[in-house]
């Protein structure tokens, strides 16, 4: 039965429906990783703010009971405002004990791109039924961490942002009633998983992919939408993937990809992280929060945490809580630069993430 957002079709505690947005400079100085999300049937809503900069990552988490201020994208001092629907939209976090604050306004550049549903099974159990579209933005405002202030200009910044809904891995307490999961279920099958969107001149570009270990790509999707309002278009299939990452970690540095065309030509993208990574584990992702139980869990009317992590190391996490803890495919969000390796001036800006989280001939 199809119902509004209110009461949804599912009675599962981790049904949730969020709105995400990141931003970063063109040098990679600074990054902002925020998000809101209701968990309808756990009567929560939580968000985040993680900033990096000058080394440090500065993360701010917040949750208090979802209802009755339902309508309201607000949850402690972070709130998203809804100008233009699809089209633009406000995020601002006030002044707070934890030193993040900002005012920013995200002017979308096309028409939000619909990924593909997905629905995945695992040990005969339902574990994701997903939708999410995804757009790439124009930021303009400004920042302010731990006493300084960052303007924000669609000249230097590119924004990405995410509005997905359904069962996923974005939250919801682990139930001890449920069996564990067989050997092997559920885990993730791929080696090498690769999210972009990238903002060019005259285009912005996405493609996601999963590849095996023995190099076969074993799910793609991809998009270009034109910024003059064009025709949007997509590629057929990655031709190849090229990875270096950090020695002896699994932390991409740079790569290269081809990427087939469907009048049988080929476009090629090379992409160098710039900056560093940002740990969403800051948000409450990976049994975040200082309870250790995540997003989507109710701790109380209003409840707000922070910290300051040392992630001057690109592979690294220095946590005075001593709550951090590594994962082993080492996930963590990035931006990156790009070049069209076919024209000379095809330079742009996007989100940019790669998980290693199997064998892979890249890291021997």
């Amino acid at each position: 039965m199809a119902r509004t957002f209110d009461t949804v079709a599912s009675d599962s505690p981790h049904w949730s429906d969020g709105f995400y947005f990141t931003a970063s400079d063109d040098e990679g100085t600074a990054s902002l990783y925020t998000a809101v999300r209701l968990y309808a049937n756990n009567d929560v809503m939580d968000g985040y703010a993680c900033v990096r900069l000058d080394g440090r990552q500065h993360n701010l988490r917040w949750s208090r009971r979802l209802r009755p201020a339902i309508d309201d994208l607000r949850v402690g001092p972070l709130e998203v405002q809804i100008r233009e629907p699809l089209a633009v939209l406000r995020t601002t976090c006030a002044p707070n004990d934890h030193g993040i604050s900002y005012d920013l306004t995200w002017t979308g550049l096309h028409e939000p791109y619909l990924e593909g549903y997905v629905e995945r099974y695992a040990g005969g159990r339902l574990t994701a039924q997903r939708c999410n579209y995804d757009q790439c933005c124009d930021v303009a405002g400004w920042i302010e961490v731990a006493g300084r202030r960052l303007e924000v200009t669609p000249d230097r910044w590119v924004g990405v942002r995410d509005h997905s809904w359904g069962l996923g891995r974005t939250g919801g307490p682990v139930s001890s009633a449920a069996a564990p999961q067989p050997a092997g279920a559920g885990h993730s099958s791929f080696a090498v998983r690769q999210w972009v969107m990238v903002r060019f001149a005259d285009r912005v570009v996405f493609w996601q992919l999963h590849q095996d270990a023995d190099g076969r790509f074993s799910m793609f999707e991809s998009r270009v939408l034109p910024r003059d309002g064009g025709e949007p278009w997509s590629y057929v299939a990655p031709g190849s993937l090229d990875l270096e990452l950090v020695p002896g970690h699994r932390r991409l540095r740079r790569g290269a990809i081809t990427l087939q065309r469907p009048d049988g030509g080929s476009d090629r993208f090379a992409f160098t992280v710039v900056g560093g990574p940002v740990y969403l584990q800051g948000g409450g992702y990976w049994q975040g929060f200082d309870d250790g139980l995540g997003r989507g869990v109710y701790r109380g009317e209003d409840h707000g945490e922070g910290e300051v992590w040392d992630v001057s190391s690109p592979t690294e996490v220095r946590d005075p809580k001593g709550l951090f803890r590594a994962r082993p495919d080492a996930y963590a969000e990035t931006f990156g630069t790009f070049q069209d390796l076919d024209d000379p001036d095809g330079q742009g800006t996007g989100h940019l993430e790669c998980v290693i989280a199997g064998a892979h001939p890249d890291l021997s």
